[in-house]
C-alpha cells in the first residue's frame, strides 16, 4: 500500500427500527383484524442485516473459517516481492499465486462508502421505506479501516388503495380482474418495487395468453400518490397502447415453421423424409429420423387458434425435453394487418449415440431407473467407474436407451480387527429406457406439470465377498410427473429376484461366537423374491445466492407383497394366515417402508456456507414375512454417512464393534444428522469443511422379530446407543469433479463397552497417537457428502 493508504478490514450494519403499537396513523378507524393484517405483512416483509449487507459495493478482501483469516490477501502477498513489487510477475509461480488464487489488497475508498450508502438507500427505497436514511463511519486503527453503516429504514409505506384503467377502456375490465388475482400487490401491503414489476410480467403473460400479442411488461406502468403523513400510497396500473399509440388487438397463429439443423450424412439417407407438410405446419427434417407425428403432438402451436403465451412456452419446454436439441430458438414475425404470428422453430440436434466413461461418487443400482426414493439405502459407496452407452432415439420417438456399466469400491480406511479397508468389489449391468411425454394413462389430467417420463430398467447387481455371495436382478417401470421445483415419481411395479448365501466359513464362526446373530441373518440374507411399488414426493429451490437458503426434500413410501396375500385370501380356500407361502419357489416380502430426508444449505458469502442434512426411515415387515429383505434394509456409515465408521459396519444399536463379522450390518429403522461448514482456501481449487455427524440403524420389536438384543431400539437406551464423530475434510476441485478426503473423528461409540462409549476420556488423551491409529478414519469420495 502507498503512504496515506488504508487497508479496508470490515464492513458492519447497524439497523435502528421504529417500533410502534399501531403500524400506522391512519384516520379510518383502525379495527383489530385489519391492525392484525398490517403487521403480520410488514413482519413478513421485514428489512434484514443480511439483506441490506448484501447491497454494500465497497467490500473488505474475502475472509475464511467464520470470517477470520484473509486467505486470499495473504496468498497475493506471498506472491509479491515486497523491494521490487513491480518484479513480481515475473514467475509463473508468483503470477499464478497473484492472479489465479490470491486477491489483491482493498483499499479504503470514502467515494465507494458513500456510493454504498446511495445503493442501501436505493434497496430501501424499493422496498417501500421511501424515508430511509444510511449514516456511514469510519473507524481507522493501524492502518485498517472499519466502515459502519447505520441504516434507518423507517416504516414502510404501505398501499391503501389501487386502480386500474388502460388507454384503450375497453380492456380495463380484463386487467382489472386479473390485477385482483395479483399477489404482487394488495391493500395494506408494503410497496415494493420489485413486485410490482414482477406484476407487470404476470398481467402482461395473462393478456397474450388471451390473444394480445403486443401486450408486453413495458406496456404496463404504475403511478404512485404518497401521503407522508400516514405511511401510505395509492397505487394506479395504467396499460398503454402498443408504439405509435396502436390500440391492442387480439392475434391468432399464422403459420409454422419447423427447421432441424443436423449432420450432413442424413440428409444422404434416402429413407427419411427431407420435408413433411402438415395443415398449417412445414417440417424440414433434413433427413433426421424422428416421426413427425410427434413433432405435431408436442408443437402446441395451431395455425388458427388464438394466441397464447403459454402455448409458446409449452412448445419450448415439450422440444427441450425431448433430449435430442441442443438448441430450441423460437421467432415471431407479425403481419399487423391480417393480425397474425408466422412462428419459425430453429431446432439443433445433438449427437445420437455416445459413449463416456465417468468417476462416481455415489453408486446405487437397485432402482436404478433414476427414481429410486432411497438411494441411501441402498448399495452407496464413496468411488466408483461407469462404463456407458447411450442411444437417443432409437425408435424415433425420442427414446432414450442407456445401457451401463458400474464398478465400485469401498472407500474408507480404519484400522479394525477386520481389514483395514473394504476388500468386496461390485459390479452392477444396467440398460434403461426412458420414453419422454408417453402417457401410460391416456386419461391423466397433467394440470401444472412440465414434464411427464416414462422409464423402464432392468439391472444386474453382482458382488462376491469373502463372506458371502450376492446377485440381484431388479427391474422397475416409473412414472414421472415434473414441474418447478416439486416432482412426483410413481412406480407401480418393481420386481426383483435375490440370490444371497452365506460362507460356510463365516456361519461356522458365527455359530461359535453368537448362534442368536447367526438365526437372524439367516432369517434376513436369503434368496427373495420382491415386488415393491412406490410413490415419492422431491422439493428443490434455487436459493444458492449469499444470503439465501437452499432447501432440497425428498419423502416416499414403498409396500410389497399386499396384492399378493389378498388374491391368495380371496381365492385360496385353504388359506391360513399365520403360513408363509412362496412365488416360483421363492418367499416373497410383505413389508412397508416410509422415509424421507431434509438438506439445507445457508449460503454466507461466496467463500462460506453451512449445509445441514436429517434423515430417517422405517421398515416394517408383517403378513407374510417377520424380517424386511436384505435390500431393503437401512444400512450407515461411511464416506457418505457417519465418516469415522467404515460403510455399513455402524450398529444396529449398540451391536460390539468387536464382533468378528464383516456382513453388512443392517437394521429396520434409520436415524442420521450432519452438520457441515464449509470454506474456500484456494479458490476454484481447494475448499476445506468441519463437520459433525450423528446417527445410528436398529431393528424394532415386532411379531416374530429375533434379532440380538442389542440391536433393538428401546427409549431407555437411545441416546447411549447414538453415534456421533466430527472431523475435517478437504475438497480438490478439478473441474470436471471434485475429489475429497475427510478424517473422520469419533466421539460416541456405542459398539463399545458401556462406561467407554465416549472415546475422547483421559486414557485416550494420554495416547492420541494409539486413538487416532486405531479410531479414525480416513473417506475418500467424488462430489459432496449430501
Amino acid at each position: 500500500m502507498r503512504p496515506g493508504e488504508v487497508l479496508l478490514k470490515k464492513n458492519s450494519v447497524t439497523l435502528v427500527t421504529v417500533k410502534k403499537k399501531k403500524i400506522i396513523n391512519d384516520p379510518i378507524p383502525w379495527t383489530p383484524e385489519k391492525n392484525k393484517v398490517a403487521k403480520d405483512i410488514l413482519r413478513k416483509s421485514k428489512i434484514t442485516s443480511s439483506e441490506v449487507t448484501a447491497q454494500i459495493l465497497h467490500r473488505a478482501n474475502k475472509r475464511v473459517i467464520f470470517g477470520k483469516l484473509p486467505v486470499y490477501l495473504w496468498l497475493y502477498n506471498f506472491g509479491t516481492k515486497r523491494k521490487h513489487p513491480e518484479l513480481s510477475d515475473s514467475s509463473n509461480f508468483r503470477r499464478k499465486l497473484r492472479n489465479d488464487f490470491g486477491e489483491p489488497p482493498v483499499i479504503q475508498d470514502s467515494n465507494l462508502v458513500q456510493l454504498s450508502a446511495t445503493n442501501i438507500r436505493n434497496y430501501l427505497f424499493n422496498s417501500g421505506f421511501f424515508d430511509a436514511k444510511v449514516v456511514t463511519r469510519v473507524k481507522v486503527k493501524r492502518r485498517k479501516a472499519h466502515v459502519y453503516y447505520k441504516v434507518y429504514p423507517g416504516r414502510a409505506y404501505l398501499i391503501n388503495s389501487v386502480f386500474v384503467k388502460a388507454v384503450d377502456s375497453s380492456l380495463t375490465p380484463q386487467v382489472k380482474a386479473f390485477a385482483d388475482e395479483s399477489d404482487f400487490f394488495r391493500l395494506w401491503w408494503p410497496i415494493n418495487m420489485k413486485k410490482l414489476g414482477d406484476a407487470r410480467i404476470e398481467i402482461s403473460r395473462k393478456m397474450r395468453n388471451l390473444g394480445y400479442y403486443t401486450i408486453i411488461p413495458e406496456s404496463f406502468r404504475f403511478e404512485l400518490d404518497t401521503f407522508k403523513l400516514l405511511k401510505q400510497a395509492q397505487v394506479t396500473l395504467i396499460l398503454d397502447n402498443a408504439q405509435g399509440g396502436v390500440r391492442h388487438v387480439k392475434y391468432s397463429f399464422g403459420g409454422l415453421i419447423v427447421n432441424l439443423s443436423t449432420a450432413k450424412s442424413f440428409l444422404e439417407r434416402t429413407n427419411n423424409p427431407i420435408l413433411v407438410r402438415l395443415p398449417g405446419l412445414e417440417l424440414h427434417l433434413n433427413g433426421y429420423p424422428v416421426d413427425p407425428e410427434l413433432l405435431r403432438r408436442l408443437i402446441y402451436i395451431d395455425s388458427g387458434n388464438i394466441y397464447s403465451q403459454s402455448d409458446i412456452e409449452k412448445t419450448y419446454q415439450s422440444l427441450i425435453q425431448m433430449g435430442l436439441f441442443s438448441v430450441v430458438d423460437m421467432r415471431f414475425f407479425s403481419d399487423t394487418v391480417l393480425h397474425r404470428i408466422i412462428t419459425q422453430i430453429d431446432l439443433r440436434t445433438i449427437k445420437r449415440i455416445s459413449f463416456s466413461i465417468e468417476p462416481q461418487g455415489l453408486y446405487s443400482p437397485q432402482g436404478s431407473a433414476g427414481t429410486n426414493l432411497t438411494t441411501q439405502s441402498q448399495r452407496s459407496f464413496g468411488l466408483a467407474g461407469i462404463v456407458s452407452f447411450t442411444n437417443r432415439n432409437i425408435a424415433k420417438n425420442s427414446e432414450n436407451l442407456r445401457l451401463s456399466s458400474v464398478t465400485s469400491f469401498e472407500a474408507i480406511i480404519k484400522q479394525s480387527n477386520q481389514a483395514s479397508i473394504g476388500n468386496s468389489v461390485q459390479q452392477g449391468f444396467n440398460a434403461s429406457l426412458t420414453l419422454p411425454h408417453f402417457k401410460l394413462f391416456k386419461k391423466t389430467n397433467w394440470g401444472s406439470f412440465s414434464q411427464r417420463n416414462t422409464l423402464l430398467s432392468i439391472s444386474y447387481q453382482y458382488e462376491n465377498n469373502p463372506n458371502f455371495f450376492r446377485s440381484a436382478i431388479p427391474a422397475s417401470l416409473t412414472l414421472q410427473y415434473v414441474k418447478p421445483k416439486i416432482s412426483w415419481y410413481y412406480t407401480p411395479t418393481e420386481v426383483s429376484f435375490n440370490r444371497n448365501k452365506l460362507s460356510t466359513s463365516f456361519e461356522n464362526n458365527l455359530q461359535v461366537n453368537d448362534p442368536v446373530a447367526l438365526a437372524f441373518i439367516r432369517r434376513v440374507f436369503t434368496n427373495q423374491f420382491v415386488t415393491a411399488a412406490k410413490v415419492g414426493v422431491i422439493y428443490a429451490n434455487d436459493r444458492t445466492k449469499p444470503g439465501q437458503t437452499y432447501v432440497f426434500g425428498r419423502l416416499g413410501f414403498e409396500a410389497s407383497g399386499n396384492l399378493h396375500r389378498l388374491l391368495r385370501k380371496a381365492f385360496d380356500k385353504s388359506y391360513t394366515p399365520g403360513k408363509v407361502y412362496e412365488i416360483f419357489g421363492l418367499q416373497y416380502f410383505q413389508y412397508s417402508k416410509i422415509e424421507g430426508e431434509l438438506r439445507l444449505r445457508r449460503t454466507i458469502d461466496e467463500m462460506n456456507s453451512l449445509a445441514f442434512r436429517i434423515r430417517g426411515g422405517l421398515a416394517m415387515p408383517y403378513g407374510n414375512s417377520s424380517v424386511v429383505p436384505y435390500d431393503k434394509r437401512y444400512f450407515i456409515g461411511g464416506s457418505n454417512s457417519l465418516r469415522a465408521w467404515r460403510s455399513r459396519l455402524l450398529g444396529p444399536g449398540s451391536t460390539s464393534d468387536t464382533l468378528n463379522q464383516t456382513l453388512d450390518r443392517s437394521g429396520e429403522f434409520l436415524g442420521e444428522i450432519n452438520l457441515e461448514y464449509r470454506f474456500s482456501v484456494i479458490k476454484r481449487f481447494l475448499e476445506m469443511a468441519l463437520f459433525l455427524d450423528a446417527g445410528n440403524i436398529w431393528n424394532l420389536k415386532h411379531k416374530n422379530q429375533q434379532a440380538p438384543s442389542a440391536s433393538i431400539l428401546s427409549k431407555k437406551n437411545f441416546y447411549d446407543e447414538v453415534a456421533f464423530n466430527t472431523g475435517i475434510g478437504f475438497r480438490f476441485d478439478f473441474k470436471f469433479f471434485l475429489f475429497r478426503v475427510d478424517w473422520g473423528i469419533p466421539l460416541h461409540d456405542p459398539g463399545k463397552n458401556l462406561g467407554k462409549r465416549w472415546l475422547l476420556n483421559p486414557n485416550t488423551l494420554s495416547n492420541p497417537q494409539n486413538y487416532i491409529k486405531k479410531e479414525t478414519a480416513l473417506a475418500f469420495g467424488i462430489g459432496y457428502p449430501f
